[in-house]
């Protein structure tokens, strides 16, 4: 049974305004509501070199720390991380970081936060009990995705810039940058370590091939063991092991054409994918719709998979919604068919509802999706609309 139910969210910007938004939820759970606020930032942002003041801050990207009691938010354009206590969904505080924070990842022992500042090319390391940035990192071009090993004794940064190829490692007990790992191609965009702590897998968003890649990169040697082409592929956007290690799941679009294209939601120039990739030498690389034929899944961007593997929640940015599939059906598509059947099911736009669990909708433009803990919570940055959604997951 499906419970669908309306809330009205207050909204807090820079500028100290309230208003009131209305957002509607959809699934065979329950859907919390649009309900956190980012506060203000205390200094003025600024963007490309100009100062400027922002009235929204564009939540980018959302992370808890290990025992899900804090949010961890970066503003793109607010260029501050917001602190906000899980529990109670109040702000608890805010630091300014660099120019356009795209990711964060906390140390296990959640006494560091590591930012990638984009546009500055660095990493600020924040002090979470102190709220204050204590150290910042020189790194490569764009920094945009950033992962810390279970032991928290290595961060990897992914360097995206369109001419660039590193996965920077930083030691996190001197804090500073030891050496680099170089993809196979340019734009390694973000990246996730496999559950062993043995891999890298990094996507590689390379701009102007229509056959973009995941790299597996092994961690002891540096070295890149395989790369997997994801072919007619491009707008790479986030990749998640499966808790087992034998898959990876990537967000990307396939382009009907390669017109120039500032922004398609509905489909008509993009079609919109999930790559499941087998991580054992030669796998499979299975393609699977997003999209139904009068129903599109535009731009879909952050991945957050259950730690049972149960779920996989997508943040759909051009639709303003987080699509939940259910991962065992997924992985019974890819195990049960060839790769020339997989290749001919991404072309089927009635497919997705043999894996669909629900579409919810959200704030506007939810780019990063992150869960609790326990994979009960859903969490939504929503970059447009200046808030996180929070949602109630399948998961019992």
């Amino acid at each position: 049974m499906y419970l669908k139910i309306e809330v009205y969210i207050p909204i807090k910007t820079l500028g100290g305004k309230g208003e009131a938004m209305k957002g509607k939820g959809l699934i065979g759970a329950l859907v919390l509501g649009v309900s956190l606020v980012l506060g203000g930032v205390a200094s003025a942002g600024f963007i490309q070199g100009t100062h400027v003041k922002t009235d929204m801050p564009g939540p980018f990207f959302i992370t808890t720390s290990p025992d899900g009691g804090t949010l961890y938010i970066c503003n793109q354009s607010g260029h501050s991380v917001t602190f906000v206590d899980a529990r109670t969904q109040k702000v608890t505080g805010e630091v300014a970081v660099g120019v356009q924070p795209e990711a964060a990842a906390p140390t296990p022992d959640n006494a560091f936060l590591y930012v990638c500042n984009a546009e500055s090319d660095s990493v600020s390391v924040i002090d979470i009990a102190r709220k204050q940035v204590v150290k910042e990192i020189k790194v490569g071009d764009w920094p945009s995705g950033i992962k810390i090993s279970k032991d928290g004794k290595t961060a990897y940064v992914a360097c995206s810039g369109c001419m660039w190829n590193t996965i920077d490692v930083i030691d996190t007990g001197k804090m500073e940058k030891t050496r680099s790992i170089f993809s196979s191609d340019y734009g390694p965009r973000t990246l996730d370590i496999s559950p062993d702590g043995k891999t890298l897998a990094v996507i590689c968003d390379t701009v102007g091939s229509i056959n973009r890649s995941v790299n597996f990169i092994d961690i002891a040697s540096s070295r890149v063991t395989e790369k997997r082409v994801i072919r007619e592929s491009s707008n790479l956007r986030d990749v998640v092991y499966t808790p087992d290690g034998q898959y990876v799941a990537v967000t990307y679009e396939t382009p009907k054409n390669w017109l120039p294209v500032c922004e398609a939601e509905n489909g008509q120039v993009f079609t919109n994918n999930i790559a499941v990739v087998e991580t054992k030498p030669g796998g499979k690389v299975a393609r699977l719709p997003l999209d139904e034929l009068n129903n599109y899944d535009g731009n879909p961007y952050g991945l957050a998979m259950d730690p049972k593997g149960r779920y996989l929640y997508i943040g759909v940015r051009g639709m303003h919604r987080v699509t939940i599939l259910d991962m065992t059906k997924v992985l019974n598509v890819v195990r049960g068919n060839s790769q020339a059947e997989l290749d001919y099911l991404r072309d089927d736009l009635g497919f997705v509802r043999d894996y669909l669990v629900a579409r919810v909708p959200t704030g506007l433009g939810p780019s990063s999706v992150c869960l609790s803990p326990d994979g009960k919570i859903c969490y939504a940055a929503n970059y447009f609309s200046n808030n996180v959604t929070v949602i109630r997951t399948p998961v019992d």
